[in-house]
């Protein structure tokens, strides 16, 4: 994990959306042991009780560390409904007056994870949104954050997308591209808006990199876009509700066996950032072919990943078009 904090500054602002559970809040809590008390972490959520728990279980552990020099990132907590577009585009405007003070200061390391596990149909995101709540936790929520924050980033910032960077393909044979948002009768389904969540991710996060690089003229700076995949990860996700108890008791017992535990996660993560980070410092760009500059895919155990497909510029255009449409035509109360 400490190979990460050369490449922030000593006053740097993180941004974890999704921060108060699961591996959201093992790469804040990471984050926050290797930062310096001159840089602030604010964990983005809806539950504050839970962000308070990680905030306090970061002291205490500074506490008894016993070690003086150690004290640690500032830590605060900023909500945020990722299910309400309108609650999204408020939060980014409070964050960037009220946290980084804007112009004050630059947003250095954002990183996405809110999600769900769940087995249901298309639900409503809010009530009268028309978009899906897993989609938007997924992908139109993440991607909105990043529009809103782009003009607040540090030459050199870093996005992290946690979701599956591995089996993602900008090029997927099953998108249904006349219903990208899956609304119409008979298109929905769990693994289809995966798919879609999962293509789009890497065609946005890439049209990002694209139009974002192009405006840095600082020699070999450039803003790093990192689509990730956690693996399977044991976290409080696999208790949900929205799973049948079959799912619940069956997730349960191969997690035991199977799966990392979200602190193991998040540092194999962190570590695949820090070795993006440094490739795009040394002005290397990815091997993968039609990648621009500053856009990247790791596996489970930060590996990058150089057997990515790319979008075309036609493509891009598609997705980016549906994508702000879509968030765009929320009501302003979803």
């Amino acid at each position: 994990m400490a190979s990460l904090a050369p490449f922030l500054p000593a006053n740097a602002h993180a941004l974890v959306v999704g921060g108060t559970a699961g591996i959201g809040a093992a790469i804040a809590h990471k984050l926050a042991l290797a930062l310096p008390p001159t840089s602030t972490i604010t964990l983005s959520g809806r539950n504050a009780a839970a962000a308070q728990r990680i905030i306090d279980a970061v002291r205490d552990e500074i506490a008894t560390g016993g070690d003086p020099t150690k004290s640690g990132a500032t830590m605060n907590f900023a909500a945020v409904d990722c299910g309400k577009m309108s609650d999204v585009k408020r939060f980014c405007k409070d964050y960037r007056r009220d946290v980084l003070q804007e112009p004050t200061h630059k947003l250095d390391l954002l990183v996405l994870t809110p999600g769900i596990l769940a087995m249901d149909g298309r639900q409503p995101a809010a009530p009268g949104s028309s978009l899906d709540l897993k989609m938007s936790l997924h992908y139109y929520a993440r991607m909105l954050i990043i529009r809103e924050l782009l003009s607040c980033l540090a030459d050199n910032a870093t996005v992290l997308s946690v979701l599956d960077g591995k089996r993602s393909d900008a090029r997927a044979h099953g998108i249904k591209w006349d219903d990208m948002d899956l609304s119409h009768p008979g298109n929905y389904g769990v693994s289809k808006a995966a798919e879609h969540c999962l293509t789009f991710t890497d065609i946005q996060l890439q049209d990002f990199a694209e139009q974002s690089n192009k405006e840095i003229t600082h020699g070999t700076l450039h803003r790093s876009f990192i689509h990730a995949y956690p693996g399977f990860v044991s976290t409080e996700i696999f208790n949900t509700s929205r799973l049948p108890w079959y799912a619940r008791f069956g997730a349960k017992g191969l997690s035991t066996v199977l799966a990392v535990s979200p602190e193991t996660c998040a540092e194999r993560l962190l570590e695949g950032v820090a070795e993006c980070k440094e490739k795009d410092l040394a002005g290397e760009a990815s091997t993968v072919a039609g990648s621009p500059k500053g856009l990247w895919n790791i596996d489970d155990k930060g590996r990058i990943l150089t057997n990515k497909n790319r979008a075309d510029s036609e493509t891009m255009e598609k997705v980016r078009e549906h994508t702000w449409h879509a968030v765009d035509s929320q009501p302003t109360d979803a």
